[in-house]
């Protein structure tokens, strides 16, 4: 196989696919994985506030606080730049800062 089909055959593969193997680098990775997990916690519960479903909410809030906490542990075990500490507290506190302002966001179908 000549490196120019070898170079085909991966530029033919999904967008998981290449997501997974890790062909797009950390940052857009993470960024991708964690905009995707808010966008289904602010569509999902922002139905369930309002429905009033307050225990199903509640399991969703812990769930985005788990799967942020999973994301900045990929990061830690992904990054192998200097300034580890740095790099983790500055996108832990994005990451955060985000995460209330999506949960203020679902708790606005309060009436």
């Amino acid at each position: 196989m000549t490196e120019t089909e070898h170079t085909a055959q991966l530029d033919d593969r999904s967008l998981m696919a290449k997501l997974l193997a890790g062909e797009y680098g950390l940052a857009i990775t993470y960024w991708v994985l964690y905009f995707a997990g808010a966008s289904l916690f602010f569509y999902f519960g922002s139905q369930a506030v309002d429905n009033e479903q307050w225990l199903p909410y509640l399991g969703m809030v812990a769930g985005i606080l788990a799967y942020t906490f999973l994301l900045i542990l990929g990061i830690r075990s992904a990054y192998s730049g200097p300034q580890l500490w740095k790099v983790m507290s500055r996108t832990s506190s994005i990451f955060m800062i985000i995460n209330v302002l999506v949960g203020i966001s679902t708790l606005g179908f309060i009436y």
